[in-house]
Formats: C-alpha cells, structure tokens, sequence
C-alpha cells in the first residue's frame, strides 16, 4: 500500500494506492471488500478532473494526459507531452496577459475621458491589438492538427514499372497482396497494406510504375492514381532494378515525383554479382543525394535494413512534427480562430475614424478575445464543456 498526502499528490487530495499480484480473482474479491465499505468506482476521467479542479492542472494539460492514454505513436506521445507540459498553455497565457493588460488600458480610457485623460490613443491601440493577432496567427499556422499524428504514415513504392514494387510489398508485408509477374504494367490499382517497422505502423502503397503503356488509356490512369498517391505519402521508396544495366537512367523519373523524404531500395541483388552491389550503389550515389538500401525481394536480403532506414526516416521525420511545433485539437483551434476573429474587430474598430467613440466596442472585442482563449487553459469553463473533455477520457484515469 502506498499513501500519497495532498497537496503533494496528482489530485492534491490524500491518495492510496494498493498493489496486489495479478491475480484476477484476488482483484475482484479486494474490489468488492472496498465496494462494501462505501468505495465508487472512479467516472471517466475522474482523478484528472480532481486535479484540474483542484489546481493541479489546466485544461489543455489534462487534455495532455488523454492524449498520452490514447497515443499509439511516438508523434502522438511527444505531442502528448508537450501539452501536459504547459507548452500551449504558456502561450496563450502570455497572449491573453497582453490582451487583458490592454484592456484594462482602454477601459480606464473609456471611464475618464470627461476628465480629458487619455491613457491610450486610437494609434497605441491598433499597434498593440495588430501585434496581439500576429502572436495568434503565428500559432494557428505553425501548429499542426492532432488528428494528424494518428493517422497512419504512408510509405509508397514508386519507381518504374517492372522493377519489382509489388515483389517488394508482398516480401516486406509477407502478404500476398500484389500481383507479381515478369510483365510491366501489372499493377494498375494503388495498393495498401499494413506494416510494422518495428513498433512503428504504417501502410505500405504499391502504386503503378512512372511509365504507363503509350496510348493505353487504363496505364495512364494508373500512373495518375499512383502520382497522386505519392503526393500524401509521408516516406517515398524509390525502387530501382539493378540486375539492368541502364538502371541509372531510371533515377531521371524522380523529378516527376513530389518533393518528399526519399530513400532508394537498389532491388534484385539476388541477380548482380556481389562485387557489382558496391559499385552500382555509388552510381546512385553519384546521380542523387539519398540514401541507398540494397535489398532482393526474391530472398528477403537485406529487407531488414531497409525496414530499419524506413523507421529512422519515419520517426526523425514525426518527432520533429511534435516536437518542434504544439499539436492542437478541434476544441483548441477553433477557440483559437474565435479568438483570431474577435481581434481581427479590435483591430478594424481602432484604426476607424470613429474609434474613440467605439471604445466601449473595441473593449468588448477585447474581453471576447480574452474568453476564448480562457477556455482552452479552463479559466473559462462550462460544466458541459467539462463533461464533453472528461468523457473522453478512460475510466477512472
């Protein structure tokens, strides 16, 4: 038994926690003891919400603590982080400190202009408002969606046809989801299929080749689909068959790709002499500036490290997506954008003719401001709104 003395603890209440072995039946009889003797079971998300009521957290840091229950990536953890660490929070705080430092200013404008003080001109007041909206948008662009980190990241294999993709796929899924065969021009539709790249999932993309059959209307249509496919993928695999012998030339296609992380899988070294590997790996390296994996699809040679270039490339790319910039979900954004709009009025309001006679109005714009932003941190807050975020949240968490 552990006991955790408030203030001290998660929630700032007294806590005990007992440890038992697991044991199932030893579990269910010490759940029903405690039953007996007048204990609940804990409501979704009940032990955060102590915590947030009782000051332990703010809102957007408890949101942080269901993000980090629910995450099932590294991205989606860091982002997780992030929050409960008051990464947005401290943001918006300072935000609206500004903005409630400049009401006060206008307000005090508004209750002794007969006295003929002026605590602010209509010019200060646009300044500072334009400066205020800046800091908003600057955060609603460099963010990126929450939603975002739990999609699954797509790798695509790309490169001409006949070159072995589907081959590929099939090997690293170890499903038979392609259809291999020496023919170009098999694979029409865009293909996925679901890979884990050593805790890390993603879905494998196997697309048509970049050169489609001339005249054939179906084959133009398939590169079409595979190019716009390429266009969401987060990792791009660009195979090449070295067993030909003008394989470089190929390497002229990936300026029809779009511009995203890339990596090349030189394929069928089951075919090229093993003092041939080498020197075609640095004819690539000659051509482009990417890494090269050496791989057959045909006996599974050196799969493992094209597995392991793709999972570097993957979490290197999404680590920096959270890392570097705040994960916000819907609630937050759109409190957010209100709150973009409501100073986007100010701003309008202090650079009219008029404004000294809309003080009033452009201190309404203000505080409007001020509430949205309040609701992301919980300074403004609704029981429904506590009950629509804590709902969310595992039970008893």
């Amino acid at each position: 038994m552990y006991l955790f003395r408030g203030p001290a603890s998660y929630t700032g209440q007294d806590l005990v926690e007992l440890h038992t072995i697991g044991s199932p039946p030893l579990l269910l009889m010490v759940l029903e003891s405690l039953l007996t003797a007048g204990a609940r079971p804990a409501e979704a998300g009940e032990f955060t919400a102590r915590a947030f009521l009782g000051g332990k957290l703010d809102l957007a840091q408890a949101e942080g603590v269901a993000a980090a229950v629910a995450g099932e990536s590294d991205a989606q953890l860091v982002a997780a982080g992030r929050l409960l660490d008051g990464v947005l929070s401290s943001q918006v705080g300072s935000i609206r400190d500004e903005l409630a430092d400049l009401v006060s200013v206008v307000e005090a404008d508004i209750d002794f202009s007969e006295e003929g003080i002026e605590f602010i001109t209509p010019a200060d007041a646009g300044r500072r408002v334009g400066a205020i909206r800046s800091q908003i948008d600057a955060l609603l662009r460099t963010s990126v969606a929450a939603e975002r980190l739990a999609v699954l990241p797509e790798v695509m294999l790309v490169g001409p046809a006949n070159v072995g993709k589907s081959s590929l796929m099939n090997r690293l899924t170890g499903l038979d989801r392609s259809i291999c065969s020496p023919l170009a021009g098999t694979t029409r539709d865009v293909l996925t299929a679901p890979l884990d790249l050593a805790g890390l999932q993603v879905l494998l993309v196997d697309g048509a080749g970049l050169v489609g059959g001339p005249g054939s209307h179906p084959d133009e249509l398939a590169v079409q689909a595979a190019r716009r496919a390429a266009e969401r993928a987060a990792l791009l695999i660009f195979v090449v068959d070295l067993a030909d012998g003008g394989f470089v030339h190929c390497l002229d296609l990936i300026g029809q790709l779009p511009e995203r992380p890339m990596l090349i899988a030189g394929n069928k070294i089951d075919l090229v002499p093993g003092r041939r590997v080498d020197a075609c790996r640095d004819q690539i390296a000659g051509r482009v500036d990417t890494p090269v994996v050496t791989v057959s699809a045909l006996t599974g040679q050196g799969c493992g490290r094209l597995v392991e270039a793709m999972r570097r490339a993957l979490v290197d790319q999404r680590a920096d997506v959270a890392g570097e910039t705040i994960a916000l979900n819907a609630r937050h954004r759109r409190a957010l954008q209100d709150s973009l709009a409501a100073v986007g009025r100010a701003e309008s309001l202090a650079a009219a003719p008029q404004a000294l006679d809309q003080a009033d109005l452009l201190a309404l714009e203000l505080r409007e401001a001020m509430h949205h932003l309040g609701t992301i941190v919980g300074q403004v807050v609704t029981e429904d709104l506590l009950d629509r975020i804590f709902a969310n949240f595992c039970i008893g968490k």
